[in-house]
């Protein structure tokens, strides 16, 4: 712990902080990383092992359980069960975050999402509230958030895929909240063990699910680690993990508090 001017203090240690802003690409990521920039989107293959597909669908299926009739975990998806931990600095993911953030990053929120049989087409939204300019700002900052989603089932027509607009993240305007297709939208088919990363600013939602068994999705978002997270990660399990994580898992939980 260190002082500045006695006005206020920092506590955390300057380790955490990455030495260097953007990561080195090669050129396959550099080539994820722009089509990501154009088209808001990016399906990452092989993002979970066998082994822990296992383990996410048991764990998920035991939370939900005891959640009874509810079908949504909005906040702290890491404070029902440790076995979600993973998910936290996932490497396949993180990865591609930090291509496209830059190094320095933070959890914005962990959550879940279980569609029932019989649920209906989402409307269309943005998981973003901030305007937005296809031009950026004056000095390049594009908006800092990205979500991830980990499908635990293979989407398909009758289960429910998810809908987006491909470049929609640069509109200037919010979609209307409403059912309907858009004509230049894209079907997501994911599968167990991809990870799709979608800006926050693009237009998508979950279809209809029309099938007879449930469908499960397990959402981590990210975003630059000085902006403002919608969590506080100061739950017992979390709190554990910020006092004796690595330093990317403190940087992602908050531990730099101050800048």
């Amino acid at each position: 712990m260190y002082k500045l001017n006695n006005e206020f203090e920092i506590n955390y240690d300057k380790k955490i902080i990455p030495d260097k802003l953007n990561p080195d690409l090669d050129k396959n990521l550099e080539k994820e990383v722009n089509f990501f920039l154009k088209w808001g989107y990016l399906i990452i293959d092989k993002a979970l092992t066998n082994n822990q597909i296992i383990i996410l669908r048991k764990t998920f299926d035991k939370t939900f359980k005891k959640l009874k009739n509810k079908d949504h975990i909005d906040f702290n998806l890491f404070e029902y069960d440790k076995a979600f931990l993973f998910l936290l600095d996932n490497k396949p993911v993180i990865k591609r975050i930090s291509a496209i953030l830059g190094n320095c990053i933070q959890l914005h929120s962990a959550s879940a999402r279980l569609s029932r049989p019989g649920s209906k087409n989402q409307n269309w939204h943005r998981d973003g509230n901030w305007p937005v300019d296809p031009n950026g700002t004056p000095i390049g900052s594009i908006p800092g958030q990205i979500n991830c989603g980990y499908y635990l089932d293979s989407l398909t027509d009758k289960n429910g895929p998810i809908a987006i607009v491909p470049g929609s993240q640069k509109a200037f305007f919010k979609p209307p909240k409403k059912d309907f297709e858009f004509p230049d939208q894209k079907i997501v088919y994911a599968k167990p063990g991809q990870a799709v990363l979608f800006n926050g600013w693009i237009y998508h939602r979950g279809l209809a699910n029309n099938s007879k068994s449930n469908r499960r999705v397990s959402l981590i978002c990210y975003q630059n680690s000085w902006m403002k997270s919608r969590e506080t990660f100061d739950g017992p399990i979390i709190s554990k993990i910020k006092k004796n994580g690595s330093n990317l898992q403190k940087l992602l939980l908050g531990s730099v508090n101050k800048w």
